[in-house]
């Protein structure tokens, strides 16, 4: 019975070795996809729908903001992927911030009427909670760019040495785009086939807020207007084969950590079936003198 144990104990350490360093999905991802699919709606969006969104959209008319925070601020959402407008983004922090503010000074007045301040504190962390939802969606949306930054300026700069249809080149890749990169070309297509191509290319530039895509927006400007951009190009594609190499042996340096974490299961069991062996034929030996 214990070599069975120790079998089944052993194969699944190899077996969650294997899956961490083939990237395989644990199995509650299966059962996740499975839920989303049965449940179209979850608990929350019903929620949303029935009591937050009247409530926003009766808050955001009055609330005030000025046309230029307005406007980079609905960029900021739209890039984030959040639906909601600049006022419906603030009126939708402030009411949360408030519901939470009511329902704990409620609570404390009932039973500690001395610690009420606290709803104050508590109202103050939910808004600053809600109204950074921006931030961190446009911080995980940059790392989506950074690793998909390599694809893209190879297929722009290798391409624009046989296509000089910048468009052409964008729509093509747009189609292989990921989500770090899908909303930004899109916008920067439709700019470019609608005004002119030194400001697309400077709004492009500035959304994205990268380096690396400054850099391929000042090289292709400057080759619109008509000078060499060659070496500049290619200097920058020789960047991207470092950036690549770099952001691999980044991910490399995290797996290592977690190996070890799933190999001491798997030691455990290997020195527990030694002793057993050891002792097994110890007592034997033993038996048979005594």
């Amino acid at each position: 019975m214990i070599y069975v144990i120790v079998f089944a104990l052993m194969a699944y350490g190899t077996f969650s070795i294997t899956s961490e360093v083939l990237r395989l999905p644990p199995a509650s991802t299966g059962k996740g996809v499975r839920l989303a699919v049965r449940q179209e709606k979850s608990f929350m969006d019903i929620l949303n729908r029935i009591f937050i969104l009247p409530m926003v959209n009766l808050i955001a008319p009055l609330l005030r903001l000025t046309d230029f925070k307005e406007k980079r601020m609905a960029v900021q959402l739209a890039r984030a992927g959040i639906n909601f407008t600049p006022k419906e983004y603030f009126a939708r922090s402030f009411l949360m911030a408030a519901t939470v503010f009511i329902i704990t000074f409620v609570m404390l007045s009932v039973t500690m009427i001395n610690m009420a301040f606290i709803s104050v504190i508590l109202a103050v962390v939910v808004f600053f909670h809600f109204h950074s939802e921006i931030k961190d969606k446009l911080k995980e949306k940059d790392k989506l760019i950074e690793r998909e930054l390599p694809k893209f300026v190879r297929a722009i700069v290798q391409g624009s040495k046989t296509e000089r249809d910048i468009i052409k080149l964008l729509e093509t890749y747009e189609t292989i785009a990921g989500a770090g990169l899908k909303y930004d070309i899109s916008v920067l297509i439709m700019d470019l086939k609608s005004g002119n191509f030194e400001e697309g290319m400077s709004e492009f530039d500035k959304r994205v807020g990268n380096a690396y895509v400054s850099r391929l927006s000042k090289a292709l400007i400057a080759a619109n207007r008509g000078d060499n951009q060659d070496s500049t190009l290619n200097y920058l594609l020789s960047d991207m084969g470092l950036l690549a190499k770099e952001m691999m042996q980044r991910e490399l340096n995290k797996r290592p950590g977690r190996i070890k974490i799933l190999v001491i299961p798997i030691v455990i069991v290997a020195v527990a079936a030694l002793f057993y062996v050891i002792g097994s034929n110890l007592f034997s030996s033993l038996s048979g003198i005594m």
